[in-house]
């Protein structure tokens, strides 16, 4: 008995399948316009028999569920894991502290960062206090009195030398001292090399800066702070520079110099004749002169400016140790739900190592895989689509198109070589990513689930 029948059904399901496949838009969009073209008589015209009709057909992609934010974070630096607060799953605010470094290092530095500007501060406030004058009265006093006590004692012994020599030296001591105000040149070479020192380190902070300046973020980046603290040493070297120049010339200086050791051996020589009780004297009242001299000197400007860059860079120094401290802990960015985590409590972390997964569940949103160059011609953002779910099926979401990426990506699902072909040549169709904003959500929808969006009849 011949089988007859088996050949028919196996022709009529395959010619059900076909349909099945033309129906739900798998044909090649080439071959369907070639099927679909009318038949051409040989009396039609050269323009007649290249005109090929475009039939109408459904457009549909395969897509995912994705969230519409997430993030893979990681730490700053390297480091040892004290703590992991969150578990997978956990959901989190804004800000929440997830892991959490050691940082005994980076609080000592601290530390140090925040007495070295205490002190500094202090420094500066000294620098600006202003003179008391119930000390300048109680030290004109003193000076008096001990001047006097002198006068008596050597004009006693030799009435009027020892008082002429000693105003002859002063005088000198003080022409010298309003001629070398300046500081001595190897004083003055050694800030003009801490300078120097200072100009290379601000003009890379400076170069490194500007690689970054363009990031929204560039105020908060080691590059910012670097840029300060070597700015405030600049300031601080220079300060220091303003404070030494100045002065009389080497000739000046030297002539005021001779002077001085001219009259204090004057000085000297009378005074080898006479008793101790008078050199006592004399020792006194230079010591009252010098505290009276500085209580007198009061505020001097460019030592506040020296005192004032130094408060400076060890502000930034502290800036720059609490910016590592900070670091040592990892925050949440924004609100979501801790989707993987890959690291616990002593384990070591690289920095730039992706430790954990964070997302926002309560926004999903779906992006084509399949969509090829053939079919996204023409999709334009704010188009209306309706979307299935194969876990779902008894869930259909309309949504937007919310963006359409411009640049396609090589798929190899559809291979076009032979299996032969080379490494390099790219096989499969170039299919663009669509993204797909649903008009309400759904509690149901999970990360990846699969999807199908209708973009309707093109």
């Amino acid at each position: 008995m011949r089988r007859w029948y088996i050949p028919l059904a196996a022709l009529l399901a395959a010619l059900g399948i076909a349909y099945g496949a033309y129906a739900l838009g798998y044909w090649p969009a080439e071959f369907v316009q070639v099927l679909a073209s009318p038949r051409l008589n040989a009396n039609d015209s050269h323009n007649d028999a290249l005109a090929v009709s475009s039939p109408v057909r459904r457009i549909r992609a395969e897509a995912r569920v994705v969230p519409a934010r997430w993030a893979q974070l990681s730490m700053a630096l390297d480091g040892t894991v004290q703590q992991v607060l969150v578990r997978e799953g956990d959901t989190v605010e804004a800000g929440q502290l997830l892991v959490k470094l050691k940082d005994t290092r980076q609080r000592v530095l601290v530390s140090q960062a925040q007495a070295e500007l205490d002190r500094a501060q202090a420094a500066l406030k000294l620098a600006q206090a202003a003179p008391q004058p119930e000390l300048i009265a109680e030290l004109e006093a003193a000076l008096a009195a001990a001047q006097a006590n002198y006068s008596k004692l050597a004009d006693g012994l030799l009435p009027g030398a020892i008082t002429e020599a000693e105003e002859a030296l002063a005088q000198a001591q003080a022409d010298y001292a309003f001629l070398t105000q300046a500081a001595s040149p190897q004083l003055l070479a050694e800030a003009t090399t801490e300078l120097n020192l200072a100009q290379a380190k601000l003009t890379e902070a400076e170069t490194e800066y500007a690689a970054v300046s363009g990031r929204a973020d560039a105020a908060s980046l080691p590059e910012a702070f670097a840029l300060q603290k070597a700015t405030a040493e600049f300031n601080a070297a220079q300060a220091k520079i303003d404070l030494l120049q100045g002065g009389a010339t080497p000739a000046q200086r030297a002539g005021a110099a001779a002077a001085v050791r001219q009259a204090q051996a004057r000085v000297d020589a009378l005074k080898n004749a006479l008793p101790g009780e008078l050199a006592e004297a004399a020792a006194v009242v230079q010591q009252v002169q010098a505290q009276l001299d500085l209580a007198r000197a009061g505020v001097r400007s460019e030592e506040v400016d020296v005192a004032q860059a130094e408060v400076n860079v060890a502000l930034a120094g502290l800036q720059e140790a609490m910016v590592a401290l900070s670091e040592s802990e990892l925050r949440a960015p924004f609100a979501g739900t801790v989707t993987a985590l890959n690291i616990g409590a002593g384990e070591q972390v690289a920095a730039g190592a992706p430790l954990l997964q964070l997302a926002d569940t309560t926004l999903w949103q779906v992006e084509t895989l399949d969509l090829t160059e053939m079919d996204v011609v023409g999709i334009l953002p704010g188009e209306e689509v309706s979307v299935t779910f194969d876990a779902l099926p008894d869930l259909a979401l309309a949504g937007t198109v919310a963006h359409v990426r411009p640049v396609g990506e090589n798929s190899r699902t559809a291979t076009l070589y032979d299996s032969g072909a080379p490494e390099d040549v790219l096989t499969g169709d170039v299919v663009y990513k669509v993204v797909i904003t649903p008009d309400q959500q759904d509690a149901r929808l999970m990360w990846n689930m699969s999807s199908l969006v209708d973009f309707g009849e093109r």
